[in-house]
């Protein structure tokens, strides 16, 4: 684009539209947006379209910037925005993997601004992270799953450079978790139990171990599968896999483990369902790993819903459901980690 990018919903003018949508300049009669979605790094808002003529979407949904500094500042670090603008640009067409339609995606050089305009799926409904997962909707997003994890980009993965943040943000992991945890720990003391509070201490110790282990396969990972990223129809089955900042490369163990592990409110009913899960995902990929293998990886990848409630903790904006969230996705795979004794992983 030769002008500044929009980046709030106000900045959104009708010559532009008409462009994205190929419309006849004059064509889009009326313009408005509402907020929609629960998401702490972007902004997102759903916007309804009056058309004079043509066969132009009623309505799209366009993710912006954070209007929050922190949030956008820790998106240019993490390359939160290029990461979910490379997948929409380069790989989902085509891909096969359920995920929006994707309009028009443009970023900025400084990684602080872009632009996305996305398919709007109503009536599918966004999954609730604090109400837990159904059986249905778990193993509806884990043969999505499948089917990315089977991707393979012509060119190869080579190809794109946004797919190999992953490696950087690794590092920084390692890096700064051992000085944020203390923080992590004292703001969520009332939320979380002693026993996950010094599982994370014990974590935070072998954070090094954890970040140096070289997965038996690299493949694309969506790195942030949990219920409040995904879009369910009514019955449960996955309409769409949305909020895309954390697609990298990496190992899809920690996708599967991810969801399994933040998504069921009862513990219980993820003991009982988690082996026959792993084994259908790995049924439903073309070129899987055998069910050994890939469980340990599983195992040692608990962790990877922990990590990602602290670290995302510490650098978006603080508000009463994100910490109540923040403190589920910390609980619930921390009580998994427990259950299959990870830690001796590591």
């Amino acid at each position: 684009m030769s002008r500044a990018l929009p980046v709030r919903p106000e900045e959104f003018e009708k010559d532009f539209i008409e462009a994205v949508f190929g419309a006849p300049s004059g064509s889009l009669r009326s313009l408005s947006y509402a907020p929609v979605g629960t998401g702490q790094v972007c902004d997102s808002y759903r916007f309804t379209c009056k058309w004079s003529e043509g066969n132009q979407p009623e309505s799209f949904v366009a993710k912006c910037p954070s209007a929050d500094p922190v949030s956008r500042g820790a998106a240019a670090i993490f390359h939160l925005y290029d990461m979910e603008v490379g997948w929409y640009r380069d790989v989902a067409t085509g891909s096969g993997v359920c995920c929006p339609r994707s309009y028009h995606a443009d970023i900025a050089g400084d990684e602080q601004e872009f632009v996305l305009l996305l398919e709007d799926m109503a009536p599918a409904a966004q999954g609730d992270q604090l109400a837990g997962a159904s059986l249905v909707q778990v193993a509806t997003t884990l043969a999505a799953a499948a089917a990315l994890h089977d991707i393979q980009p012509e060119g190869g993965f080579d190809a794109y450079k946004w797919l190999h943040h992953g490696a950087g943000n690794s590092a920084f992991l390692e890096n700064t978790l051992p000085q944020g945890y203390p923080l992590f720990r004292d703001r969520f003391s009332k939320l979380l139990s002693p026993d996950i509070l010094d599982l994370g201490q014990q974590l935070i110790e072998r954070i090094g171990r954890y970040v140096a282990h070289e997965p038996p396969e690299l493949t694309i990972t969506h790195g942030d599968m949990r219920l409040d990223n995904i879009l369910f129809h009514a019955d449960g089955q996955v309409a769409a896999l949305v909020d895309w900042q954390t697609c990298s490369l990496g190992n899809p163990a920690n996708d599967v483990a991810y969801l399994i592990g933040t998504s069921f409110a009862d513990p219980a009913d993820r003991r009982r369902h988690e082996q026959s899960l792993v084994e259908d995902y790995l049924a439903a990929r073309s070129d899987a790993p055998a069910f050994a293998a890939f469980w340990r990886e599983y195992r040692r990848h608990a962790f990877s819903g922990f990590i990602m409630a602290i670290n995302a903790s510490l650098h978006v904006e603080q508000t009463e459901r994100g910490d109540q969230m923040f403190a589920a996705m910390a609980e619930r795979p921390a009580q998994m980690a427990l259950d299959l004794d990870s830690l001796s992983l590591l």
